[in-house]
């Protein structure tokens, strides 16, 4: 094992965890790295502190940039990785000493482009959530990969676990300007491997306590990125003649439809999105009236389109009395 891997890390606004982030790196028991530290215009003092580590480990390269967002970021890290293998971790979290050893060590003996470990969250330091302790592998295709990760199962979409095969990236570069960024590269990444491999123990750690993160925001006009993204999913699996996938995407875009307009009623909060989502609605039913979907989530789309403020009005009620 002798592959240079190149690590990108995207920053903006994380001086209060990028050292913990950028040290658990230099750390790795695998040596042979480079560690892409991307400054995303960061008005903080993250750009002085990528600059003070590159001045103590000629591993470390520093692009400092004007703001972008989190896949221009990556993007931009992806363009100069000089590596054989990819890594990507988000700069508030942090990996175990030995991830990097682990996963390229079973991307060999297992003869995959992709491999993947479980991870922990974190909240205020404490680990909320572990789901994985076996340290058993499992190896599998892509298509199975592909149908793992619409189930939440052993592949997941997330894009920070994992190592990746320089050409299973090819030219497939993050959309700018959404959140689930990840919903809508992974899957395609996943879709240009032979064969995957799943390392059952968790070597990543998720942090989820800053308060200010995308993700950490309870609901965000920006969430309905995730349904656009599952969307393309269904596309894609169509042009390439994959049923079973197809069908699996339409029942996820469902699911997460769902999710995302009864999350919106219950903010409170006002959006044109949401008309826009409910004309992308009336398409939608026609096209599912027509092709297999689960008949629990087509009776409620149709209510919703149908009738939107009187099936509001039931959310809220229902929520009301939850509380």
């Amino acid at each position: 094992m002798s592959e240079l891997i190149s690590v990108i890390v995207p920053i903006y606004r994380v001086e209060t965890y990028l050292k913990r982030c950028v040290d658990s790196i230099r750390k790795q028991t695998y040596k042979n790295i480079e560690i892409i530290l991307v400054d995303d215009g960061s008005p903080d003092q993250c750009g002085q502190i990528c600059d003070e580590y590159s001045l103590i480990d000629e591993r470390v390269r520093v692009i400092h940039k004007s703001n972008g967002g989190l896949s221009d970021a990556r993007n931009a890290g992806i363009d100069v990785a000089r590596g054989e293998i990819i890594s990507f971790v988000d700069s508030d979290d942090w990996l175990d000493i030995d991830m990097l050893e682990v996963l390229l060590k079973a991307l060999h003996e297992y003869e995959a482009d992709i491999a993947e470990c479980s991870f922990r969250s974190i909240y205020m330091d404490c680990i909320v959530e572990e789901t994985g302790c076996t340290a058993d592998c499992i190896v599998e295709d892509n298509l199975f990969a592909m149908s793992s990760m619409m189930k939440w199962g052993y592949f997941k979409s997330i894009v920070w676990n994992k190592l990746y095969r320089r050409e299973v990236l090819g030219n497939i570069r993050f959309p700018k300007g959404k959140i689930h960024e990840d919903e809508y590269t992974t899957y395609k990444y996943f879709f240009n491997a032979s064969k995957l491999v799943y390392v059952d123990i968790s070597k990543y750690n998720y942090n989820r306590s800053r308060t200010d993160s995308i993700t950490g925001v309870e609901f965000r006009e920006a969430n309905f990125d995730a349904c656009d993204a599952i969307r393309e999913r269904i596309d894609f699996f169509r042009e390439h003649h994959l049923t079973e996938l197809e069908e699996q995407a339409r029942d996820a875009y469902c699911w997460v439809l769902l999710d995302c307009i009864k999350r919106y009623i219950k903010s409170g909060v006002t959006s044109e999105r949401i008309h826009k989502v409910l004309r992308q609605l009336r398409i939608d039913l026609v096209y599912f009236d027509k092709h297999p979907v689960s008949i629990l989530y087509y009776k409620e789309l149709v209510e919703i389109e149908s009738n939107y403020y009187n099936y509001a009005r039931r959310i809220k009620e229902e929520s009301f009395v939850d509380g």
